[in-house]
């Protein structure tokens, strides 16, 4: 056996090697450097070692000891070469395993487009976004125009708030160049209160900085059948009592022949309102035999114009509404009840005697969780609120429970602090 000393900034470990290995040494050879003071001209040439080989001899030792640990600090010859082995043989398992991992996914790749559009359509949306960082292929599949399409049709069913930004319809009737998953992103609730809990900190800051701005208090005026209803009438009832949530600061007396009275109301986070409610006539008139709501309505009166009849606002209630901040339109959702004309609605929001730029609230509502009500969506067609040309919102509520009515408030609110 010859034992060599490799020089220190190397590696202060000795190597016992095999003399067959290195029949060019003497018995003992003692690296220095690039000085070999004991040995023959000749045989300095024969085993000159160059700084690129002692420095990958240097690093394979330094890889060896780390797989080893530091106890050893004799290495025999094949210790180095069992080292090699072991991570050749590591290599070729992480590409067999890889081959069989893209072996795998070869049999997705190899199904017809149809069959992976099935099998995704049954992953949530949350679930379709992740899938589409996998891979090309599932990153194609995931976007493919008309999954979305169908997907958007299923759950725009149980959307509970649509408004004249989140309309899906808005987007394709002005033909926008927007694919249904970008459509579909933008117009869901869902997501829409994601990225508003993310932006906390942000809005909570610019709604800080808004309350030191001067600002008026926005005046509201609620109507609609739904405050008539026997299903939805408790809703200014609840409004008025539930002192926790809704306190009651003064009274308003009314300004154009009565109309317009109503309460100053303040809510939790200091935001205060003046609220009107209108109705169309007192409960014992509604309840006579005959009661028509467009003709025997106390809002409204019957016009003719170049010999069309038609209908407009009284002259006190349109003195009113040209002084409105934003309207609120209570309407009965359940699945029972009588489906109500829109002419009471398009007749107290028109442009002629409000500004564009009020904005409009509409309160899907049921008693409580307990009654089937029909979707928001049905009500944003039924009412056609894409013809509208100003802020609008519908959202489904209920008169039991004001947590949905609060922030439908709140919406209004803001907007009529924005124009």
């Amino acid at each position: 056996m010859i034992e060599i000393d490799i020089p220190h900034d190397i590696c202060p470990t000795t190597f016992v090697c095999e003399q067959s290995l290195y029949t060019k040494l003497p018995e003992r050879s003692t690296f220095n450097g690039d000085q070999r003071s004991d040995l023959t001209p000749s045989l300095k040439s024969d085993i000159y070692l160059d700084e690129g080989l002692l420095y990958t001899l240097k690093i394979l030792v330094k890889k060896y000891k780390k797989q080893m640990g530091e106890r050893p600090e004799t290495f025999v010859s094949g210790g180095l070469q069992q080292y090699l082995i072991k991570q050749e043989m590591k290599q070729r398992s992480l590409i067999h395993g890889q081959k069989s991992v893209d072996q795998n996914a070869s049999i997705f790749h190899k199904l017809p487009l149809n069959v992976k559009l099935h099998i995704f359509s049954y992953l949530g949306v949350r679930d379709l976004c992740r899938v589409s960082g996998v891979c090309r292929d599932w990153y194609d599949v995931s976007q493919d125009n008309i999954l979305w399409q169908e997907k958007l049709a299923r759950n725009i069913q149980s959307w509970n708030i649509i408004s004249h930004l989140t309309n899906p319809a808005m987007y394709k009737e002005v033909q926008s160049e927007w694919t249904n998953r970008e459509i579909f992103l933008r117009c869901s609730p869902e997501i829409n209160r994601i990225m508003h809990e993310r932006n906390s900190m942000l809005t909570s800051i610019s709604n800080m900085l808004r309350y030191f701005l001067p600002k008026k208090v926005p005046k509201i005026a609620m109507f609609g059948p739904g405050l008539e209803s026997e299903n939805t009438s408790i809703l200014v009832r609840q409004m008025l009592t539930a002192r926790t949530l809704l306190e009651q600061v003064g009274m308003v007396p009314g300004q154009f022949d009565g109309v317009g009275s109503g309460w100053l109301l303040k809510m939790a986070d200091c935001s205060n309102f003046q609220l009107s409610v209108l109705y169309s006539a007192s409960k014992s008139i509604r309840q006579q035999p005959g009661w028509d709501r467009i003709n025997g309505n106390n809002l409204l009166q019957v016009s003719i114009q170049d010999g069309e009849v038609g209908v407009e606002l009284k002259p006190a209630v349109k003195d009113f509404c040209r002084t409105v901040d934003a309207f609120i339109y209570v309407i009965d959702s359940t699945l029972s009840a009588t489906g109500e004309s829109n002419q009471e609605f398009y007749t107290m929001v028109n442009e002629r005697w409000s500004a564009t730029h009020v904005p409009v609230l509409v309160l899907s509502c049921i008693k409580n969780s307990n009654a089937s009500r029909i979707p928001c969506i049905k009500v944003v067609e039924k009412l056609a609120m894409s013809n509208m040309n100003r802020p609008w919102q519908v959202r489904d509520c209920e008169a039991e429970n004001l947590t949905e009515v609060l922030e439908g408030i709140r919406w209004v609110v803001e907007q009529s602090h924005r124009r």
